[in-house]
């Protein structure tokens, strides 16, 4: 009956506008509201998948980067002799001689690998936001009415700590970063930098950005801006946490870093190659020192004279210690209200999370400097993200480092870190304010069309809300006249915090919160507890899927 009513002729016109409302939203969705995410998993992740797609590449406990974008990938629970491996399949290209004619063939070449012999996957997905494009074809096309209808139909919930950031490319929207992570309250609200490789003038000579929350929490966000900071070509630009920018042209790797055991961990360190160094949580009772941290001995060449240096880090908080921010919050059940009024007020609260958190290191790294021969704090190090991991620099004095080499160490707890690349800048220097152009949004809106451009351009705690997972923005700012991306870095300014959603009718279990706060190492233990219950249900629940 369908295709009855399509071919007769009086409905050829509605025919021909369906026909050509489809081909145009095609032809948008494939080249238009596009988001690409590249997220990395532990490779426990692997177990709760029965099919594997967009895998992109992984990284073994030893360092070993492995290329997957050719290969077909399946998980395996049970695979010849063996379980729980990850089993890849490529087409090769071979020449084979039939009938004593030479022809090509394609041979599939099999091979696997042990789940624990595995640290990270990576996963790269492309959206589309066809709701949206829909919408705006069938807008101009029909008209206000069919629009209506076409919301309620093309509607796309969004199920993907910290703002989501993603840069306009010139094509396609890419995730470009995560500031602002574990800032839990207003109390601890602070201001981000961070770098935007990926953005790109459009035609129309404009930077965008698309801003979202993807995580079961309320973000309030205060200023957004674009830094532009001029440099030599060759050179690069990266920020300390106070916002001051510094140019240089190396960093100086280790000569070594090994950690607890004495174990050479440098190559995991010595350059920004994605290959992360971090904690092997499934081993982490046979390989992790009982004071729940590791030690981490870094060793650096002292250029004759140097009284002052730079550290180069990147890195940030490790996905299983950034959860922990939301099991530490659901402790405080239905207290956690009155525990962020003492936060926010700077009372009593304050000051106990304050000298919690340095204690603990589970979001600042303490740098602890071989001077005279004692170690001695000199500085720290802020975690970040966790899905991005920003360049941070940090300050160093070497004034009483004596000898040819700098040495400090490092003492992670287990769990919450993970580090790409630890270097030393000792040639540098600081952006003078004229090299340095803060570009203002010319024009936001959310989701709604609601225009929010003057609640994001300046600090004065009109915040932009978005209460709920699949809120978004659209940022619009105006390209600088002569901008070159070989002489200008681009940073995204961001101030704001956010607020976790936890159940907050449960009854505060004030005993181990108070044993948490005042027992060192406790909160290792706890955490370590917890990782492995989960990893127990996993496990069983995968038995469970086996057995079938």
């Amino acid at each position: 009956m369908f295709f009855r009513i399509f071919n007769n002729l009086r409905h050829k016109p509605l025919t021909a506008f369906i026909i050509y409302t489809l081909i145009t939203c095609y032809l948008l969705t494939t080249s238009g509201c596009q988001t690409t995410t590249t997220t990395r998993y532990p490779a426990e992740y692997l177990k709760t998948q029965k099919q594997l797609t967009d895998i992109t590449h992984i990284i073994l406990k030893d360092g070993t980067y492995m290329n997957l974008e050719d290969k077909e990938v399946f998980y395996m629970a049970k695979y010849r002799d063996t379980s729980n491996v990850l089993v890849f399949l490529t087409n090769d290209t071979v020449r084979a001689d039939e009938n004593g004619k030479k022809i090509m063939k394609i041979k599939k070449t099999e091979s696997y690998l042990p789940l624990d012999r595995i640290q990270e996957i990576y996963i790269t997905k492309t959206e589309i936001d066809a709701g949206n494009t829909i919408l705006l074809t069938l807008g101009i096309v029909l008209g206000v009415f069919v629009l209506i209808l076409i919301i309620a139909a093309a509607s796309v919930s969004h199920t993907h700590s910290c703002p989501y950031i993603y840069s306009f490319d010139g094509t396609k929207y890419i995730y470009d970063a995560e500031p602002l992570g574990g800032v839990i309250c207003e109390g601890l609200m602070r201001t981000d930098y961070s770098r935007l490789e990926h953005l790109a003038p459009d035609t129309q000579g404009k930077f965008k950005l698309l801003i979202r929350n993807e995580n079961d929490e309320q973000q309030f966000l205060d200023e957004i801006k674009l830094l532009s900071v001029k440099h030599d070509k060759g050179s690069f630009v990266t920020p300390n946490p106070e916002g001051e920018f510094f140019e240089y042209k190396n960093v100086n790797p280790p000569v070594s870093v090994t950690d607890e055991s004495g174990k050479d961990i440098t190559k995991f360190l010595s350059e920004k190659d994605d290959i992360k160094w971090q904690t092997d949580l499934q081993s982490a009772a046979l390989s992790v020192p009982n004071s729940g941290k590791h030690t981490l001995k870094f060793k650096f060449k002292k250029p004759d004279g140097a009284k002052s240096a730079l550290i180069f880090f990147n890195g940030g908080t490790a996905l299983w210690g950034s959860g922990m921010v939301k099991s530490m919050l659901e402790l405080r059940g239905d207290k956690v209200d009155d525990w962020y009024k003492s936060v926010n007020e700077g009372g009593e609260e304050f000051l106990k999370l304050y000298s919690f958190m340095e204690r603990e290191e589970l979001f600042f790294l303490k740098v602890n400097l071989l001077e005279n021969g004692k170690y001695t704090v000199k500085t720290y190090i802020p975690g970040g993200g966790p899905k991005v991991d920003e360049d941070k620099i940090i300050r160093l004095p070497l004034e009483n480092v004596s000898g040819e080499y700098i040495e400090f160490t490092l003492n992670p707890p287990a769990g919450y870190w993970k580090i790409d690349q630890i270097g030393m800048i000792f040639d540098y220097e600081i952006a003078g304010k004229e090299n340095i152009q803060t570009i203002n949004a010319s024009f936001g809106k959310d989701q709604d069309g609601n225009d929010i451009t003057s609640s994001l351009s300046k600090k004065d705690k009109d915040y932009y809300r978005m209460p709920l997972v699949g809120n978004k923005s659209d940022l619009y700012f105006d390209v600088p006249a002569g901008f070159d991306r070989t002489k200008n870095e681009i940073f995204l300014k961001t101030t704001g915090w956010y607020e976790v959603n936890i159940d907050k009718t449960k009854p505060e279990q004030m005993d181990l919160i108070s044993e948490i706060m005042s027992t060192p190492g406790k909160i290792i233990d706890y955490s370590m507890s917890l990782y492995n219950l989960k990893l127990k249900e996993l496990t069983e629940a995968q038995n469970r899927e086996t057995s079938r």
